[in-house]
């Protein structure tokens, strides 16, 4: 009797090398990490409150066997898959595995006690399962649309489109971090795929988080490879429409990494929205309401302050002015309504809206205009339509540049009175012809010349083909807040800055303006008709709006030397020297094109004190920047600091240094430098950033000429 009972006791010594006799199995846990790859990736155990791997010393195809059981995924089909998952940082919990292959659990197998190795992570194992499925989108540039193929275990294959509808669609660009989805559409849209045809019919409700999750049944579907699905999603980073009556409408949200926030109603102007309407396949807008018409968001309310252009295709190719002073919340958050018509029209690769290739939205798709004889009363059918007046040109040529999308439309026939072009005659044979282009009279583009940023500096406006000013006559800090507003540039500050260097010579476009503020164009306020002035170039108007920022270096004796001072919100203020280094530095120098920098002077000791708001504090440049607003730092204006630690540098100044010529005499006042070495009456622009210059009897910013010699 004493034997069997020897035995027993050894055997179960000998067990407790393998398991550990003292862990408690009932909260272990296994899992494979693949991102969302539930049958295959790094072997990972949930074991004495955490998460940890097992070592590869040892392991074999019996082991991996053993995981994929286990986790009810088949059988392995590879025991080490290298590149999966991102390097782990935790435990390694077990190491020298050796299962028989028939073990219902990992840790019934036999290894060294738990946590004990000698392994590092790069000997992480990792397996796949007979039962891994996978997904991807098939195309030849965009991983967030195209035909979509289906990976169970080692095969891939497509799937057919006859029971495939939106709601499928939506998961697999959710399940793929892609957004939403935007169309799909039919006929192996994105090319015919290989292999297997998989007739499953999946009946997914659209909220589901993996393709897998969804309800799904084996149909009885023939299909072949004219039926592979295809789907395309708005994309990482990109918008979509919550709680209206169809994807077409609703809030807007954009994603940004894995987290959907709202954006600020105050900031998304028309053309941003018709750039959300192109990018999801949603017609053309019609309309913007505001007020959460759709309902409040959660989340973050994104900073991006849009500024699109109108002939952009998707959102993440807008420009994005910085909104620094954020006053949005989720009562601010913006809605849309898109047309979401079987039949749209656009104008595309031009400078606005109403300038461009004439495209057509039909069945779900922009396509091409065509036409060898495309001509003025064509071009007139379409800028009424799109509400931009008459057209000026009309181009049959490759001026927008040629598309590659299919023809909708050739051989168009207007009489020049039709309200829309699908009630003029057209063919939808494809012939050999040219895309078409249009120039609307409506083309209107509104900038700020020659302030040193886009948001200061001469009001100019494009209109019936060309740049031209504005007079003063009538003009005041009403009209000016048109100008940034439009401009996407806060508020006016100043409504007229003299002495802009040089005049224009173009077109005087506008007088009389009389804006009452709240106009979202300048061209909507009252004003004399187009081009009808008593004016000449010396009224131009110029505006300053409080988005405009500029650096100086005051008190220094020359341009590139001094206090630093920046412009923001309508004021100057100073810089805290408290993290200002190198990098920082660097950067004031190669913004204000000064050269390498010579050295930082600490604590206002010689270059005074400042005076006004501190507007920038905690810096961190990495010296790649242009200019000091690129860098990292606390909110404009916050800061623990007060004008003895303003900050002041020396900079090289190696423009400065070629005018070293005895020859050439140079007026070096400070944040002035120019040589006078006679010649015409050509104006110049002499800015005195010390503030204690006299001119003349001007200072600031005051008109110079070159015949002062």
């Amino acid at each position: 009797m004493l034997r069997p009972f020897l035995t027993l006791i050894v055997s179960h010594i000998w067990n407790c090398r393998l398991v550990d006799c003292q862990a408690d199995t009932s909260d272990l846990q296994l899992r494979l990490c693949g991102g969302g790859r539930a049958c295959a990736g790094r072997v990972e155990i949930y074991y004495s409150g955490s998460w940890g791997t097992v070592c590869d010393d040892s392991w074999d195809l019996n082991d991996a066997n053993v995981v994929c059981g286990q986790l009810g995924c088949g059988y392995a089909v590879e025991d080490e898959i290298p590149g999966l998952c991102e390097r782990s940082n935790g435990q390694i919990w077990l190491d020298e595995v050796e299962c028989s292959g028939t073990e219902s659990h990992l840790w019934n197998c036999s290894s060294e006690p738990w946590g004990e190795h000698d392994c590092v992570h790069e000997e992480d194992v990792s397996v796949k399962c007979s039962d891994h499925r996978m997904l991807r989108l098939v195309s030849k540039d965009d991983q967030c649309s195209g035909r979509l193929e289906v990976q169970y275990g080692e095969i891939w294959g497509t799937v057919c489109d006859l029971a495939w509808d939106m709601d499928d669609a939506n998961v697999v660009c959710s399940q793929l971090h892609c957004g939403v989805a935007v169309s799909v559409p039919r006929g192996a849209y994105f090319g015919k795929g290989t292999g297997i045809v998989r007739s499953d019919v999946f009946e997914c409700k659209g909220n589901e988080t993996s393709l897998w999750d969804c309800p799904r049944s084996l149909g009885t579907l023939h299909c072949n490879h004219t039926s592979d699905v295809s789907v395309i999603c708005s994309g990482k980073h990109r918008p979509r429409l919550v709680g209206g009556k169809d994807r077409c409408s609703g809030r807007v949200e954009v994603l940004h990494g894995d987290e959907w926030g709202t954006v600020c109603d105050q900031y998304f102007s028309l053309l941003d929205a018709g750039v959300v309407c192109e990018q999801l396949q949603c017609g053309a807008v019609n309309a913007t309401p505001g007020v959460t018409h759709f309902g409040r968001g959660s989340g973050p309310v994104w900073k991006e302050n849009y500024h699109c252009q109108g002939n952009e295709s998707r959102l993440v190719d807008c420009p994005v002015l910085p909104r620094d002073q954020m006053s949005c919340s989720h009562g601010n958050d913006a809605g849309l309504i898109c047309s979401d018509e079987v039949w749209s029209l656009r104008l595309i690769n031009g400078d606005s809206r109403c300038d461009g290739r004439v495209e057509v939205y039909h069945n779900g798709r922009w396509g091409r205009v065509q036409d060898s004889a495309w001509n003025i009363n064509d071009s007139n059918v379409v800028c009424r339509e799109l509400g931009c007046g008459s057209a000026i040109f009309a181009y049959n040529s490759s001026r927008y540049g040629e598309s590659e999308l299919p023809v909708w439309v050739n051989d168009v026939q207007c009489e020049g009175n039709e309200t829309q072009l699908r009630n003029c005659r057209t063919s939808t044979l494809t012939q050999i012809s040219n895309d078409v282009g249009v120039l609307c009279s409506d083309h209107l583009q509104l900038r700020l010349s020659g302030g040193g940023s886009t948001c200061a500096g001469r009001v100019e406006i494009y209109y019936s083909g060309s740049w031209g000013t504005v007079c003063d006559d009538s003009w005041d800090l009403d009209d000016a807040n048109v100008v940034c507003g439009q401009l996407g540039c806060g508020y006016a500050v100043e409504d007229k800055i003299p002495g802009f260097c040089g005049r224009s010579n173009g077109q005087i476009w506008l007088d009389e303006v009389r804006c009452s503020g709240n106009e979202s164009h300048l061209w909507n306020c009252p004003s004399a008709p187009w081009g009808r002035h008593d004016c000449s170039h010396k009224e131009d108007v110029t505006v300053k709006c409080s988005e405009h920022k500029e650096m100086r270096l005051v008190n220094g004796g020359r341009r590139c030397e001094g206090r630093v001072e920046v412009w923001y919100n309508g004021t100057w203020g100073t810089v805290c020297s408290e993290n200002l280094y190198t990098e920082e530095a660097g950067v004031i120098c190669k913004q204000l094109e000064c050269g390498p920098l010579a050295r930082i002077e600490y604590d206002a000791k010689k270059y005074g004190k400042g005076s006004g708001p501190i507007w920038i504090d905690e810096m961190k440049c990495s010296s790649h920047e242009s200019a000091l607003w690129q860098c990292q730092f606390d909110p404009w204006g916050q800061h623990n600091c007060d004008h003895r630690e303003d900050a002041g540098v020396s900079c090289k100044d190696l423009v400065a240094d070629d005018h070293d010529d005895p020859e050439s005499k140079v007026i070096d006042y400070p944040g002035c430098q120019f040589p006078m070495d006679g010649g015409a009456d050509d104006l110049l622009m002499l800015t005195v950033a010390g503030g204690d210059v006299d001119i003349g009897g001007e200072s600031g910013m005051i008109p110079c000429f070159q015949s002062l010699s």
